[in-house]
């Protein structure tokens, strides 16, 4: 998350100094000496976060009956992390076990009053986020998903996935369901947070479902989680390690993360309405190694709890790939936990959650029809198809020249588009469209691009490699790819790297632009109306719904009548494919259907070049990304 304006961080204002608190004295709450006229000598004893060091002082003697439970909550002291890392931990050890946890977890995982209240938690660089004022009503985006932001905030808002159906529909922020009897509820002795009795459930809103008209309510309720039916992928981190730097900094490296989706068995039916057999599960990056840095086998008892653990995605939609069709769950076993998901560290400890044997299929179900015989199949391919290929295709490495040089796919050339000057730059009179034609052609041929080469594209997560085959497809080159899985696909796949770069052989490019691919205001303004045309808007739900904006749009907001389904519900967060069945019918899902004109649009274009890509591959003909994008739409409009 990027940091507050430097003056808006530590702006007290006039709004502040009228509020009942603003009444109250600084040194009441902060310390300090406010006779003295030196900077210094004036911040002597001053805490800079009272709530955190004395809640009862600063907080509790007005608010007593809400400090007296707040102080001892899941968001205070986040007590069931260590109640479980204890039960991993070797105790004679403990005191140096909890050093590490206390420098390298508690600094994100505990917070203040004033981080739900009044600014930004530390962890996300702190400041006040409206002047000093205190807000009964907690900000989503620079507060809750400010802390709770890779996994919550991510999957709510579209950063991974379509985002969730609460947010886009409704209008719901994080606070419409997580009210404040659960956030200040104390929490001391919990075996696990989801033992906190006033946490919210799903039956909290929609009760007695397995009453009413969906068949299937009545079929799985008591038997499977809600989340399992109603939640799409989310992230899955491994192995985080801890340390400090040379500079004496502490950190923090998670291995990979991967975007997938595990069903699991239920090991924690003591947990309030979750007597439920099947549950979503989630792989945490804990492992034995965890606080190696500081001691050696601190995690002797690993074994004693699952790391990969019940979870609650953020992400819910009515209708998804799991429920639109019996068999798109029954009988899959890839979707269900086996032994085969397991490190061979972790088998022990995860036995209870392993699905044994998966529920079958069911021989009469729903009819299901999605008609993929337009997928464009060659436009993906895979790690293998292109080891057995590398002689034949021309390789672009999408990423950052740094991610480049420490370590490429062997052949491959650089080429970042967002480096490349394929845009005319953000203080021009049209900014960040595309620039002439033959620009275009001549960064293409400096990199050894010619139009009958078979081009294939990669880079970490998908979108880069979107954006850059659009101009491709643009400027006519005629076979294109995109590597599935990117670079991380082919380690996966077992491929070696090297740090050799691969000098390209310029060319004259000598392609013909497809005008048909590239809009702007006028068509988009033309068709606003036109049922047979569907706008796209590719960004994330915060900003298409105009509660962030884009630093070089005049305002927030979104193009009248346009459809919003975030980049990330057509790439995994890994740079993996959903498949094209899957991707199709949650196409349809948003009335976006081949037989239409699409035209894709975000704040600069880029994200909607990335939708591009993905339109084409799955066999629409008719798409065009709209090069003025919102920037422009809303300077105009």
């Amino acid at each position: 998350m990027a940091p507050l304006e430097p003056q808006t961080k530590v702006l007290v204002s006039e709004e502040f100094l009228n509020s009942t608190h603003g009444e109250i004295s600084c040194e009441e709450c902060h310390g300090g000496n406010p006779a003295e006229v030196d900077k210094a000598k004036a911040h002597d004893g001053m805490e800079p976060y009272p709530a955190l060091k004395n809640p009862e002082k600063a907080c509790g003697e007005c608010h007593e009956d809400i400090v007296k439970t707040a102080k001892n909550s899941l968001h205070a002291t986040l007590s069931t992390f260590e109640t479980v890392l204890k039960s991993r931990a070797d105790m004679a050890l403990w005191d140096q076990i909890d050093e590490a946890r206390s420098n390298h977890c508690a600094a994100c995982h505990t917070n203040s009053c004033a981080a739900c209240h009044i600014s930004r938690p530390k962890a996300s660089k702190k400041g006040f986020i409206n002047g000093h004022v205190f807000q009964k009503h907690t900000d989503p985006v620079n507060q809750c998903t400010a802390c709770h932001g890779s996994r919550v905030g991510m999957e709510y808002y579209g950063s991974r996935g379509e985002g969730d159906v609460h947010a886009a529909k409704y209008n719901m922020d994080c606070v419409s369901c997580h009210k404040a009897e659960e956030m200040h509820a104390d929490g001391t002795g919990l075996p696990g947070r989801y033992h906190l009795q006033e946490m919210v459930h799903c039956e909290d809103c929609h009760p007695k479902l397995e009453h009413g008209s969906v068949r299937d309510h009545a079929i799985h309720i008591g038997k499977v989680q809600c989340q399992v039916c109603h939640s799409q992928t989310y992230v899955n981190c491994y192995s985080c390690h801890t340390g400090r730097d040379e500079e004496g900094l502490y950190y923090f490296v998670n291995q990979k993360e991967v975007e997938s989706m595990k069903i699991g068995m239920n090991y924690d039916k003591d947990a309030p309405q979750a007597g439920y057999d099947y549950m979503l599960v989630r792989h945490i990056p804990v492992d034995p190694d965890l606080f190696k840095f500081y001691i050696e086998d601190a995690l002797k008892n690993f074994d004693q709890v699952p790391n990969w653990k019940r979870t609650s995605p953020h992400n819910i939609q009515r209708k998804t790939w799991q429920n639109a069709n019996c068999n798109n769950c029954h009988g899959q076993r890839e979707l269900f936990l086996s032994n085969d998901d397991l490190l061979d560290y972790e088998k022990k400890a995860n036995a209870p959650v392993v699905v044994a044997k998966v529920p079958e299929a069911i021989k009469e179900t729903t009819p299901f029809s999605v008609d993929t015989s337009g997928v464009r199949k060659s436009m993906v391919v895979d790690a293998k198809w292109l080891h057995d290929n590398m002689g034949k295709v021309l390789l672009i490495d999408a990423r950052s020249e740094d991610e480049y040089d420490n370590g490429h796919i062997e052949g491959a050339i650089s080429l970042n588009p967002l480096a490349a000057a394929f845009r005319t730059d953000p203080d021009d009179d049209n900014p960040l469209t595309l620039v002439d034609f033959e620009n275009i052609a001549e960064i293409l041929g400096s990199a050894g691009i010619g139009v009958n080469d078979h081009v294939v594209v990669y880079d970490k997560a998908g979108p880069i490699s979107g954006y850059l085959l659009w101009i491709l497809e643009y400027a006519g080159v005629k076979n294109i790819s995109y590597l599935e899985g990117g670079i991380e696909g082919w380690h996966e796949a077992g491929y070696h790297v090297t740090d050799k770069p691969t000098e390209a052989k310029a060319a004259k490019f000598d392609g013909k632009a497809n005008p048909q691919f590239v809009t702007g205001n006028d068509f988009v303004r033309a068709n606003l109306d036109n049922a047979d045309v569907v706008v796209l808007d590719a960004r994330i739900i915060t900003q298409a719904k105009g509660m962030i904006g884009h630093g070089l749009a005049e305002r927030a907001g979104h193009i009248p009548g346009s459809v919003n389904l975030p980049l990330s519900a057509l790439y995994m967060d890994n740079g993996a494919l959903k498949s094209p069945d899957e991707l199709l019918w949650m196409l349809k899902k948003y009335g976006i259907t081949p037989d239409k004109t699409v035209i894709t649009t975000c704040n600069t274009g880029q994200l909607a070049a990335g939708a591009f890509f993905m339109l084409r591959y799955l066999g629409f003909d008719d798409v065009k990304v709209h090069d003025d994008s919102w920037i422009s739409w809303c300077a105009t409009e």
